[in-house]
């Protein structure tokens, strides 16, 4: 039975390649924020559209390519709130839709067009508090390019790269991937450059390898990031809670286990992808740590729970408690507000490299805040107090002041 607490609107979906984990971080959110609010699914489609109603809390609703079954809505951007349309998508046919008022919205959108900050900006011009990074955050950390830029300017260890453009590739392949093999030994990982989950990415052994990688990048966007591999090194991953302008809290770190060579989009969301979950979520797959393992309960589908971890990262107190600076001094290069995870490389030599920002992890990395003694319901609660509170900040800043500049003009006055 939904809660009596706020209205809160938890937006998952949107034109992403990322698109079904998302609608798993969203369920799991939905299911959660119940305890003690009334949370409204609000779904975008890969097409765009928007739908909102309970119906959308059964992730059996998204098996089919089909429009869910649940009304479509629009978003008002000059009121912020929900538009049921009715008579066929119009608003001028039939009955007025009364619409849908929320106190918050909760943005479980991974990837572009949901964690890049366009949902961001439209919430900002609805003057709606959001769950999220602010636009700035999030478009410079999900650009692997700016990211490399900012955390290099914050004094940050970051593994070198070499930058690679659509056009250069297209104007002449053999060229490209000249560049790489005379800037770097192999093995290397060519990544697009604004996408997550690891979707895209390839690990390139040999330099016959590397065109076909290029082509799958460029494929889903318009830049790549290439980067030496580090020799002997292991994934470790921290989370940030805070806002601008306060400390900054960071939960236990975890080692994700890949099946391959890197941690793949099977490892991260299918158990190493050996097969599917009930209703066809994502299977769990066992955890180091019994926080890590409760999941969350009840949940439609584990998301990143699914993904083996080992939790707490056995990687010694000294490099556990560096990590954490890092992340948080990571966190506040950006400016992030919420929660953002901060993946690491750490190579054989125990050196430590920042490696990206995640502004909207999967699952809100509840499972990295559980055996702090942060639940997941908690973290939810705490992530409004922050939307809320950035909220009033925003509030505090002049945006428009009058002028005679027109009157000054109207007498005919050329520009």
């Amino acid at each position: 039975m939904p809660g009596t607490g706020l209205r809160i609107g938890v937006a998952f979906g949107g034109r992403s390649v990322e698109h079904d984990v998302s609608i798993i971080t969203g369920l799991q959110a939905v299911e959660v924020l119940s305890e003690r609010h009334r949370p409204l699914p609000i779904y975008i489609s890969r097409s765009g559209s928007w739908y909102a109603g309970e119906e959308l809390r059964d992730i059996a609703a998204y098996r089919s390519e089909q429009a869910p079954h649940a009304p479509e809505v629009s978003f008002d951007l000059h009121r912020g709130r929900l538009m049921p349309l009715v008579g066929g998508g119009s608003l001028l046919r039939g009955r007025r839709p009364h619409p849908i008022e929320l106190d918050v919205i909760v943005l479980a959108t991974h990837g572009t067009q949901g964690e890049d900050g366009c949902l961001q900006g439209a919430l900002e011009l609805a003057g709606l508090p959001y769950i999220g990074p602010p636009v700035a955050a999030a478009a410079a950390a999900m650009d692997k390019i700016l990211t490399k830029v900012i955390l290099k300017a914050a004094g940050l260890p970051v593994v070198e790269h070499l930058a690679l453009r659509r056009e250069s590739f297209e104007r002449d392949p053999a060229a490209t991937v000249a560049t790489i093999t005379q800037r770097f030994s192999l093995p290397v990982y060519v990544k697009p450059a604004n996408l997550g989950s690891s979707v895209g990415v390839s690990c390139c052994t040999e330099s016959s390898q590397l065109h076909d990688a290029l082509q799958l990048c460029f494929e889903l966007d318009r830049a790549c990031v290439v980067e030496p591999a580090v020799q002997g090194g292991v994934e470790v991953n921290c989370a940030v809670l805070g806002r601008p302008g306060t400390p900054p809290r960071a939960s236990v770190c975890e080692q994700p286990v890949a099946v391959e060579s890197f941690l793949s989009f099977e490892d991260k969301y299918m158990g190493g992808g050996k097969e599917g979950g009930k209703d066809g979520a994502p299977p769990a797959a066992k955890n180091e740590s019994a926080g890590a393992a409760a999941g969350a309960q009840g949940a439609k589908g584990p998301g990143m729970q699914s993904a083996r971890r080992l939790i707490p990262a056995p990687i010694g107190e000294q490099a556990t408690t560096a990590v954490q600076e890092l992340a948080k001094q990571a966190f506040e290069a950006f400016g992030c507000a919420g929660v953002t995870r901060v993946d690491f490389l750490i190579d054989g030599e125990g050196e430590i490299y920042v490696n990206e920002c995640n502004t909207i992890p999967g699952s809100f990395s509840f499972y990295l805040w559980e055996p702090a003694g942060l639940p997941f319901a908690d973290l939810m609660d705490e992530l409004i107090d922050i939307a809320f509170a950035e909220h009033a900040e925003k509030g505090k800043t002049t945006n428009v002041f009058a002028t005679n500049l027109l009157a000054q003009r109207a007498g005919g006055a050329k520009a």
